[in-house]
């Protein structure tokens, strides 16, 4: 029995000593090993989220350049030259497509600076941007997310009256135009 006792010991005194040296060649004498959870972490914060930022902050863009050409209220006809007006269903689904694109990227463009680890101490102007940037970025994060949400249901309602009942959705469009005019 005091046989298999110090064979324990001297096992765990072994695990012991190869922990505390696989953590010392690693990271130094004063931090922890890193597990695969902390890599993976890492990974997200480093490289995934910031392409994600990255991408969206594009594809918004590029929507919202395609979309404000067509916003106005005429449109071309391809190969006759002439312009030719919007109908009101088109054009609300061109502006409502617009405003989902704009919050979007304001989404995006909130996120990218938090990716970042800003330099402390770096003085002036850049400390400023950095005290307001911690104060209100997640309630702009909150609002444009909220708008997102609200404008992609406004959007998906209307194109959803607009295909099932196509007369009410021409005259509801014509009254809310009238409504707006007179306030």
């Amino acid at each position: 029995m005091d046989a298999n006792w110090t064979t324990n010991d001297s096992l765990n005194a072994a695990l012991e000593v190869v922990n505390n040296l696989s953590s010392t060649e690693l990271r130094g004498p004063s931090l922890p090993p890193l597990t695969t959870s902390m890599h993976i972490r890492n990974f997200i914060k480093s490289v995934a989220i910031p392409s994600v930022l990255a991408f969206g902050a594009v594809g918004n863009a590029v929507s919202l350049a395609m979309l404000a050409r067509r916003a106005g209220c005429y449109q071309r006809i391809s190969g006759q030259g002439r312009a030719a007006k919007l109908q009101p269903l088109e054009r609300s689904a061109i502006v409502g497509l617009s405003a989902l694109a704009l919050s979007d990227l304001f989404f995006c463009m909130v996120g990218i600076p938090a990716v970042f680890k800003p330099l402390s101490g770096s003085g002036g102007l850049i400390d400023v941007f950095l005290l307001y940037y911690r104060l209100y970025r997640i309630p702009l994060h909150n609002l444009f997310q909220f708008s997102s949400t609200w404008i992609a249901v406004s959007v998906s309602s209307e194109r959803f009256f607009a295909i099932c009942f196509p007369l009410r959705a021409r005259w509801y469009l014509k009254v809310c135009a009238v409504n707006l005019y007179r306030h």
